[in-house]
């Protein structure tokens, strides 16, 4: 059979949380700094320059495209460009 066992209480006098008071703000950021951040152009602080396409077309083309970027290890963005920048540039009148 289990005896039951009082719990303790905290003896927050021994603490000395009397004299506790919250951190004041700290002082804003220096000019400086922000003009350090803005001129080195910090990339976490900057919005992602980032869009999203949806394309439908025939399961063989979309898997070709698909097989394509993966053996060719790239990210499926990239080869739209490399493809269209082979496109522009066979375009262009000689």
């Amino acid at each position: 059979m289990m005896t039951e066992q009082k719990r303790q209480g905290l003896d927050l006098d021994a603490l000395g949380l009397d004299d506790f008071e919250p951190r004041k703000p700290s002082a804003p950021a220096k000019p400086a700094q922000k003009t350090v951040a803005v001129a080195t152009s910090f990339p976490s602080r900057e919005a992602p320059d980032d869009d999203q396409l949806n394309i439908k077309g025939p399961k063989a083309v979309l898997d070709r495209f698909r097989a394509l970027r993966k053996s060719e290890r790239y990210k499926y963005a990239d080869l739209l460009e490399f493809m269209m920048d082979a496109y522009e540039a066979k375009q262009k009148p000689r």
